[in-house]
């Protein structure tokens, strides 16, 4: 999945700018009356690992969704 690639690579950049440890980074895009939710995590213990769910059932805009684990 080129996205999460991507999507990996702006959380690495964010995380170096500022120089943080940790970083969550929801991403929300909206497909006709639905709406895709992108949540990726990375923790100061494991660097070079992310979380990352995705959630296509979100057109209810519930914070707490089912999401599917990616990574």
């Amino acid at each position: 999945m080129d996205f999460m690639k991507k999507t990996q690579n702006l959380a690495a950049t964010l995380t170096k700018e500022f120089n943080c440890e940790e970083i969550n980074l929801t991403v929300q895009m909206r497909r006709g009356e639905d709406w895709i939710t992108l949540d990726l995590f990375q923790n100061s213990e494991e660097p070079n690992k992310f979380y990352a769910t995705v959630d296509y059932s979100s057109s209810q805009h519930d914070a707490i969704g089912t999401g599917r684990v990616l990574h």
